[in-house]
């Protein structure tokens, strides 16, 4: 019965939810909503409730456990009591070799993408740009000696140039869209230059001098 409430419960929210959309059924799906949701969690709550102690009924420590047994095929509480620490320490190595394999996959399938992206140039400058920006973008404001402001926008980034060094280990991110005011307070565009270790994601070097680009 409870399990029924619950799952009534769960439809019911999702129906006001999509009620609340239209402006004027808003009010009712809201107040409606809320008290299907107490009353839901209140069933789902005794019925989490009802199952361990039926689970402890039977001779188990709890549902979880219960399930457990079922797992391994055994159905004697007494006898999954026995064995219960050797299947679970079983299963525990079985999910950490699991883990570990998918994870070599993983590093596998992203060396061989870093592979091929390392030798289009477009693809290796786009794939750290935004992280060398986060990087760089502080330490070219540490140049400014008074105030300064940047002029990038969504179409023209910080960063939009670069230049690969040593095979794609670092690479040299350059831009000028930052105004830096001097000691008399006139406002003058400057260029920056970054180079980006592109193993450690660090700023190697920075420099900033006065001009801006040409083309």
């Amino acid at each position: 019965m409870l399990v029924s409430i619950s799952i009534l419960g769960i439809l019911y929210v999702v129906a006001m939810v999509f009620l609340a959309l239209f402006k004027g059924c808003r009010k009712f799906a809201l107040w409606t909503g809320l008290v299907a949701v107490a009353v839901t969690l209140t069933a789902m709550t005794i019925t989490g409730s009802q199952i361990n102690a039926d689970a402890r009924a039977a001779g188990y420590d709890s549902a979880d456990d219960q399930r457990d047994a079922q797992r391994a095929g055994i159905t004697d509480p007494a006898m999954w009591r026995a064995q219960r620490e050797a299947y679970l320490k079983t299963w525990a190595a079985e999910k950490k070799q699991k883990e570990a394999a998918a994870k070599d996959t993983k590093d596998q399938e992203s060396a061989q993408a870093d592979a091929i992206c390392s030798k289009d140039f477009n693809c290796w400058s786009n794939k750290f740009n935004r992280a060398a920006t986060k990087v760089c973008a502080p330490q070219v404001e540490r140049a400014a000696k008074n105030n300064f402001e940047w002029t990038d926008s969504f179409t023209s980034p910080k960063f939009p140039r670069a230049t690969i060094n040593d095979n794609g280990a670092s690479i040299t991110y350059v831009g000028d869209a930052i105004k830096m005011q001097n000691g008399f307070g006139a406002w003058i565009i400057m260029t920056y230059e970054c180079d980006f270790d592109t193993k450690a994601s660090r700023a190697i070097a920075v420099r900033v001098n006065p001009g801006q680009f040409t083309n």
